[in-house]
């Protein structure tokens, strides 16, 4: 018992970090290339997005299904019908419409980092819970079956992390090593008992074109699993590894590694690490790499971002397409970042209630600057942030229908 105490005390001092809002932490792509991706955001509500070419569709699983906001996860089957995960309930879309399906057993308590996997066959859930199972659906005839430690081999007290498939064979990375599940059969065939490793906390796996095996740490790094006697390691102290939390791992035609980690973005050429934490430096949850050498993340922000190789740009804000309305306007703070004051401009079109409120990263209202009807026109306001520790904060407008929130960075 003290052991898993102690497990449970480490991982959590490790993952347990981000918001519980205004982040994407799933994203994938289907067969036409658009980009899919579970948001949520806004401190009230979790998103089911897709993105191409401008163009963003989305859908309010909350305000739709009349549920609590909760952490949210999305996935595309080969068929592009998209499925998310949203607290004890799977949800898909057909491209008509949405229908919600029940999970047998489901866990019953607040969760917030889950995977979903689909392949030809099979729909899989992990939930990054303690003692929480892993679901397997079958999508032919709707059959649930669930893989837990009175069960099968899978181990106790696990908490677990993405789900890798390839061909028959599926890898998850728990807090316990990485476990396969074959044919029904659930092994752990990488961990600290059949191999000398410096951790087996893993969080992502991932197999390459040219078949290495890469394993995303939540404190070691990236590890470079070789061979039965040798393993690789790549983290902040041997290498340009922004962060040793590595959240997600893909690949690009050219055999180089992308890297979410919660650092930024880092890519792995020629066994050297380049980081590409000067463009983006906060949490990569997840990402994905596109035909066309695109790789897009998923971040703890509500934008969505695309790096083409030298720029990384801000494809698309929720905030954005809800402000439809050319008449009101919220203007990026200047200067930004600033210390310890900065001046918010924002235009609106007509008489009417006003608020203006500044939040922190954990979505907690940090000071309201405006809150009274105003005529309409254009205003300033000067927010002085000398009390407040550095880092990142929200503000957000709302006149009548129109609701935008932009970023903003204090740096003492």
């Amino acid at each position: 018992m003290k052991l898993i105490l102690v497990t449970l005390i480490i991982i959590s001092s490790v993952i347990w970090i981000f918001p519980q809002a205004n982040l994407i932490q799933s994203i994938d792509i289907d067969s036409r290339q658009q980009i899919v991706y579970g948001l949520t955001g806004l401190y009230d509500s979790s998103y089911v997005c897709r993105y191409k070419d401008g163009i963003l569709e989305k859908w309010n699983l909350t305000e739709k299904f009349n549920t609590i906001f909760y952490w949210i996860c999305t996935a595309v089957d080969q068929e592009d019908n998209i499925w998310a995960y949203m607290q004890d309930k799977l949800y898909k879309f057909d491209g008509i419409s949405w229908q919600e399906i029940s999970i047998p057993s489901p866990p019953g308590s607040y969760q917030k980092y889950s995977d979903l996997a689909i392949n030809a066959e099979y729909l899989w859930l992990t939930l990054f819970d303690p003692g929480v199972s892993v679901y397997r659906l079958k999508l032919f005839d709707s059959s649930w079956t669930i893989f837990n430690s009175t069960n099968s081999g899978y181990p106790v007290f696990t908490i677990s992390g993405r789900v890798l498939l390839r061909g028959d064979s599926t890898f998850i990375s728990t807090n316990k090593g990485l476990v396969l599940i074959y044919n029904d059969s659930v092994n752990v065939i990488l961990d600290t008992t059949n191999f000398n490793l410096d951790t087996q906390i893993f969080y992502s796996f991932f197999i390459d074109s040219k078949v290495n095996k890469w394993i995303g740490t939540a404190d070691k790094g990236l590890i470079m699993w070789i061979d039965d006697t040798t393993v690789v390691y790549y983290s902040n102290s041997n290498s340009n590894l922004p962060d040793n939390f590595v959240n997600a791992i893909d690949e690009d035609s050219k055999g180089n590694i992308w890297l979410a980690t919660d650092g930024g973005l880092a890519c792995l050429r020629n066994d050297t690490i380049t980081s590409y934490s000067e463009l983006y430096s906060y949490s990569v949850i997840d990402l994905t790499v596109d035909d066309l050498d695109r790789i897009w993340l998923g971040t703890l922000d509500p934008e969505l971002y695309m790096f083409d190789g030298k720029n990384l740009n801000i494809i698309t804000s929720l905030d954005q397409e809800i402000s439809l309305s050319e008449n009101f306007k919220l203007i990026q703070n200047y200067p930004n970042p600033f210390n310890p004051t900065t001046t918010i401009s924002y235009q609106i079109s007509q008489r009417g209630l006003v608020t203006l409120k500044v939040y922190d990263v954990l979505g907690k209202d940090v000071v309201t600057l405006v809150n009274n009807e105003k005529p309409a026109g254009n205003y300033e306001v000067e927010f002085d942030a000398s009390e407040l520790p550095s880092g990142v904060y929200f503000y957000q407008l709302k006149a009548g229908s129109f609701i935008k929130t932009n970023k903003m960075i204090y740096l003492k």
